[in-house]
């Protein structure tokens, strides 16, 4: 595909000094290969998983094949408008995850490290999100694209492609979160990060719930729509570090 023209002194992401922040790297790390190794196009930069239903966002999972996959139970449908309360982290790599295995989940956690099985609710596909970014970070791409991501030409793509190394040093951490969009079987939650250079990014996440589990849905533009932000304004604070 042709690499479309870009002025760099528009787009952030095209800078020197944008690329070599800290937080920059950490998250082409964290978000695996979508960033490093997708071509960038145009279209629609969410990824918005495709879904011919009519489900409201307040929508209550109901069908037997709704139900997950480790019998967590569906809970609130509404997606959190604060910080969720009790939040427990784990250091997934350096990335602290939130933890909650009989709620949200991860409801499974195999010898390999992959954290699967999240609640059907907002908050379990916002759980999700988090955990599968810091997976990514810890070396485990691939096992996320694997296991964890809907099965579609992008994906194979992206699973035959060679990931682009970050410098161990770079950390950032998960500071905040907003839900673009959200629906009984697609979500798209806007996770922010923050570097150890204080600097902000914000990466959607497309989800879609499948086979009894909230998984990624590769990009078919391979424009994830991240974004440098100057603070959290619009996101809800939320962090283990």
């Amino acid at each position: 595909m042709t690499e479309p023209t870009v002025n760099e002194d528009q787009n952030p992401l095209t800078k020197p000094k944008f690329i070599i922040a800290a937080v920059v790297v950490a998250i082409i790390v964290a978000l695996g290969i979508i960033l490093a190794l997708l071509p960038r196009g145009g279209g629609d930069p969410t990824g918005e998983p495709s879904n011919t239903g009519t489900t409201t966002p307040s929508a209550q999972p109901s069908a037997a094949t709704d139900a997950s996959i480790c019998g967590l139970p569906s809970g609130d449908q509404a997606k959190p408008a604060t910080t969720p309360t009790d939040t427990k982290w784990e250091l997934v790599g350096k990335i602290a995850a939130p933890t909650s295995p009989t709620q949200y989940g991860p409801g499974k956690t195999d010898t390999s490290g992959l954290r699967s099985c999240f609640a059907h609710s907002p908050t379990g596909a916002l759980y999700a999100a988090a955990n599968m970014t810091a997976l990514s970070s810890a070396g485990k791409a691939d096992l996320v694209y694997e296991q964890l991501a809907v099965p579609s030409p992008e994906r194979d793509a992206v699973l035959k492609s060679t990931p682009t190394a970050a410098p161990n040093s770079v950390t950032a951490q998960l500071a905040g979160f907003a839900f673009r969009s959200y629906e009984a079987d697609r979500a798209i939650v806007d996770l922010a990060f923050k570097g150890s250079n204080g600097t902000f990014v914000s990466i959607p996440v497309p989800l879609q719930w499948y086979e009894g589990d909230w998984k990624l849905v590769v990009p078919a533009t391979g424009d994830t729509g991240a974004r440098q932000l100057t603070d959290l304004g619009g996101y809800i604070d939320w962090a283990g570090v």
